[in-house]
């Protein structure tokens, strides 16, 4: 096989993996338009189409998702054995792809970025952010973040931080406004700002202790978002209620800005884990980032 052959299927793989030259391109460090090429290039030696494109989105054709399956095991099973050869000889490098909830991100993972590359410049990151739980091993990922230790198939959970508690929190202007409500009950007669889950499509319930007993609370109010932060900014500007992480919004708690309500009934949740596929040798890089981040937050988590 001519060498440009197998980067061309590489290339193929990422395409139908992002769906997107845009993508697709920046994971393998080359323009759209050299990526373009490259996938018209292979269709020409196959004289088979393997994506249907628009102006919007690139999918795999009913031929290109069969190739698809025949070749992505080869690739995988050639990067195997590359990440061996690199563990054995302790060669530290390579691009991991790590798929995380937006708040693991915001307060694990991006505080520590600087330090990170300046200890280890080898290694890259590529950050996913997908609040559903994600088949690392089918999407392509090295790395998983996500509450709870519980995981389908051959997976290993590594704990990172201590159990969380919920916290639900506005602004002291709406609170003066609306008063302060003293059971979740009250949520009713609030302006709360729901998060509709990407994973699931469905709306968050917001979830309490009352009585000893986790119990969930279907709320009402003016605005839906499906990214915590756009809740945050709205629960900032005074639309209403906002509930989320504690340690997420500890800094805004401190500063004033956003007041604690329901204290006494805030959930705990399980930690942050982060989970990777069992298999006999750990890839330099994932071991190297996974090493680092139990060590960094071990110490302030």
């Amino acid at each position: 096989m001519k060498p440009e052959i197998l980067a061309s299927l590489a290339a193929f793989e990422q395409v139908a993996l992002h769906r997107s030259l845009t993508y697709a391109a920046h994971a393998l460090g080359v323009t759209p338009a050299a990526l373009s090429q490259t996938i018209k290039k292979l269709e020409a030696r196959l004289q088979v189409r393997l994506f249907e494109r628009t102006t919007r989105s690139v999918n795999l054709t009913e031929a290109g998702r069969a190739y698809l399956e025949r070749v992505a095991p080869a690739l995988a099973s050639l990067q195997s054995a590359t990440e061996d050869l690199q563990t054995s000889a302790g060669v530290e490098g390579g691009t991991l792809r790590l798929t995380l909830a937006h708040p693991a991100g915001r307060v694990l993972v991006e505080p520590l970025l600087a330090e990170f590359f300046a200890r280890h410049p080898h290694i890259a990151l590529e950050l996913v952010y997908d609040d559903g739980f994600v088949d690392i091993v089918r999407e392509g990922f090295d790395l998983g973040i996500r509450i709870g230790d519980s995981l389908e198939g051959d997976m290993i959970a590594v704990r990172l931080t201590h159990e969380f508690r919920m916290c639900c929190a506005a602004t002291p202007a709406y609170l003066q406004a609306h008063g302060r409500p003293q059971h979740p009950d009250e949520l009713a007669a609030h302006r709360c700002i729901n998060y509709r889950m990407r994973s699931s499509g469905a709306v968050y319930k917001w979830e309490f202790m009352v009585d000893g007993q986790l119990t969930e609370r279907s709320v009402h109010g003016p605005l839906v978002v499906n990214h915590w932060e756009a809740g945050l900014r709205a629960a900032l500007d005074g639309v209403g209620l906002t509930i989320g992480w504690s340690e997420s919004m500890a800094p805004l708690l401190q500063s004033g800005e956003l007041v604690e309500v329901l204290a006494p009934y805030c959930a705990i949740f399980p930690g942050f884990y982060a989970y990777y596929p069992q298999r006999a040798h750990l890839p330099v890089k994932t071991r190297v980032f996974l090493d680092f981040l139990t060590r960094r937050l071990g110490r302030s988590i």
